[in-house]
């Protein structure tokens, strides 16, 4: 999830915001949005399957952080229905949505981090 930043400057740069002003050939054929959508929906798949582990070190941890990644999904998920609705988005609402996203991405790998830790569980970053 920390590279939530990543995936909406792309989606910034990409035609669906800075239409053909874009310096960028990728994602022109569907909004970078739905990939976010996308990964954020296999990452809750994921964690709704080491949910139960995490639950038997700390229920209220393992609840809190399946609620936050199933936020953030949604959050992800309406900004896509809302372009696909047809609402335009700036490179400023970009940027701003876009660290909103990292910010709870970072949350969320804290307490994932956190829970890791209290089950012995080493996390390879990279």
């Amino acid at each position: 999830t920390p590279t939530m930043s990543e995936y909406f400057e792309a989606w910034k740069n990409s035609r669906f915001i800075a239409d053909s002003k874009s310096a960028t050939p990728e994602f022109a054929a569907a909004s970078r949005l739905q990939d976010i959508s996308d990964i954020l929906s296999g990452l809750v798949l994921v964690y709704d399957q080491v949910n139960p582990v995490i639950a038997k070190a700390d229920p209220e941890q393992a609840k809190q952080t399946g609620e936050s990644l199933k936020k953030l999904h949604s959050f992800a998920v309406d900004l896509r229905e809302r372009e696909t609705k047809g609402q335009k988005f700036t490179a400023e609402q970009a940027d701003t949505l876009g660290a909103e996203a990292q910010e709870r991405a970072e949350a969320i790998a804290g307490q994932v981090s956190q829970a890791a830790e209290k089950l012995n569980i080493q996390i390879q970053e990279g």
